[in-house]
């Protein structure tokens, strides 16, 4: 696995970085690169080290249909629940309001965890975090 963005297009990598990601309950609003503290609060409160915001939809990068991403996003709620972790649903969405895709914001994952399972259900990239850290934006594709 190739865990650099050597082969992204530099439009995608603006889109990834130009979206909000989001959980519904709590709200928190993510952004690459940037502090955030109620994201900090949180993980405090709920003594997660680690996170990564994953989505199934719209393999890799391509649309597909809505009933195909809500069976996508079942699967992977599914996955994730037996692996035993702890998630929040939310949605990753372009600020200009273009588009946006269904996602989970996952505790207590490991960086390598999260890129496998982004990369099961092929995706380019995810944001992944440490307590206390700003979020990154990570590249899963193979080579």
């Amino acid at each position: 696995m190739d865990y650099n963005s050597n082969n992204i297009d530099q439009s995608l990598r603006l889109a990834y970085e130009n979206t909000e990601y989001r959980t519904f309950k709590p709200e928190l609003s993510i952004r690459i690169g940037q502090e955030n503290e109620p994201l900090t609060v949180f993980l405090f409160d709920n003594n997660a080290f680690t996170w990564a915001y994953v989505s199934a939809c719209n393999p890799y990068s391509i649309k597909i249909s809505d009933s195909e991403n809500q069976k996508r996003h079942e699967i992977l709620m599914e996955q994730v629940k037996n692996r035993g972790w702890r998630f929040l649903e939310g949605e990753g969405r372009a600020m200009d309001k273009t588009w946006a895709e269904k996602s989970l914001f996952i505790l207590d994952i490991s960086k390598k965890e999260a890129l496998e399972l982004a990369q099961q259900f092929e995706q380019n990239a995810i944001v992944f975090g440490y307590f206390n850290q700003k979020p990154q934006l990570l590249f899963c594709l193979e080579k």
